[in-house]
């Protein structure tokens, strides 16, 4: 019998936020359920469908929450995730990231006998003949969603004619079926550089997806679901004809990142690392105890404290965070709280996520998919 160490005992239900052992990486269930609620409304006014991108968490009990209030699937990065989401008991799940060898894709014929609805994104004539070669050697039918380029550069069939050719390929598959198109627009807030630009940007990439639909049904090929939207681009994503789907992730808790693009207030932001102060070393530099291993090593933008403008988080190592207090009356051993930079990259580096409300644990979340990275 192996005895547990001291770090994993989870915290305890009611134990105060301020009892935590630090680092820890807390999530506001009041900011949770509002994030939820603004994007059902969202949806109603706008009558399209919500599938979370549960890679800004990658929680089964968050997962089910979503499906819940929003009444929709959700998107899988890799297929170890959609296994994890599978076995606890979520039914409607899109692969958004192509499988091409044979062990995986016996793998991912396993999650789609094992759900209510299951489709894997494809972007050419390969991806398909080995979708349903696999299909065929495990006697089940999978869903396929084709992937469009919409400017980000990475996978996808351009815009318009040439996703005919991938389309029916999949319906020249027996064990496949065709079951809609996707462009993935998470690009656009990168590069849009005012409000204007923005609102040009989506309408470009709607404009995309609209030709692709337009060729696709001029083939006799019907388009039954069309997905984009990203959590800073979906209020505008949802207003364009061609969308019925958005497929947000970070809206969740939202994160630091947004938050310097402007697509989030603060008090939209629920996923914090609460740390404490573990050394002062000079008058304008204290040291708290979250660094890459808490926050990640993933570029982006520094943390942004919570509750205070007199202290700035401007550098981390492994263990390790540099903090700006040459304006704060700080101390060793005082606690510090910073949104989380990157809500994705964070997400894959905690087993536990304590939930609270009123400054207390009323939940706590095992991170199921944490590591699932194949």
């Amino acid at each position: 019998m192996v005895n547990p160490t001291f770090t994993d005992m989870r915290p305890e239900l009611g134990q105060p936020v301020e009892d935590l052992e630090t680092p820890v990486v807390v999530a506001d269930l009041d900011a949770m359920e509002r994030n939820l609620e603004r994007f059902r409304e969202l949806a109603d006014k706008h009558e399209v469908a919500v599938r979370s991108h549960i890679k800004a968490h990658k929680t089964p009990a968050i997962a089910r929450r979503q499906a819940e209030v929003l009444e929709g699937g959700v998107l899988c990065q890799t297929l170890s995730e959609a296994e994890v989401m599978a076995r606890y008991g979520i039914e409607d799940v899109l692969l958004v990231c192509p499988v091409v060898s044979e062990p995986k894709l016996d793998r991912l014929c396993w999650v789609a006998d094992h759900v209510d609805c299951f489709a894997v994104l494809a972007d050419e004539p390969e991806h398909v003949a080995r979708l349903g070669t696999a299909a065929g050697r495990n006697d089940t039918t999978v869903g396929v969603v084709l992937e469009v380029d919409v400017g980000l550069g990475r996978l996808g069939v351009e815009p318009g004619n040439p996703a005919v050719d991938v389309a029916e390929a999949v319906r020249e598959q027996p064990g496949l079926a065709f079951d809609g198109i996707l462009g993935h627009d998470g690009h656009v807030p990168y590069i849009a550089s005012s409000e204007s630009e923005l609102e040009e940007l989506c309408a470009g990439v709607a404009a995309d997806l609209e030709e692709t639909v337009e060729a696709l049904e001029g083939a006799g090929v019907t388009v039954d679901r069309v997905t984009s939207g990203a959590t800073a681009t979906a209020p505008l994503m949802a207003g364009e004809d061609a969308v019925t789907e958005l497929d947000p992730g970070r809206y969740i808790f939202n994160d630091a990142a947004l938050l310097e693009q402007g697509a989030v207030d603060r008090a939209d932001c629920g996923a914090t690392v609460v740390t404490t102060v573990i050394g002062r070393p000079t008058e304008d530099r204290a040291i708290v105890d979250a660094g890459s291993k808490t926050l990640s090593y993933v570029d982006g933008p520094d943390p942004v404290p919570v509750g205070r403008d007199d202290v700035s988080f401007y550098r981390k190592s492994s263990e390790h965070g540099f903090v700006d207090v040459s304006e704060a009356d700080i101390a060793v051993g005082d606690r510090l709280e910073f949104v989380v930079p990157n809500l994705w990259a964070v997400a894959n580096l905690h087993d536990t996520l304590p939930a609270v409300r009123d400054g207390r644990v009323e939940e706590v979340w095992h991170v199921e998919a944490r590591g699932k990275d194949t």
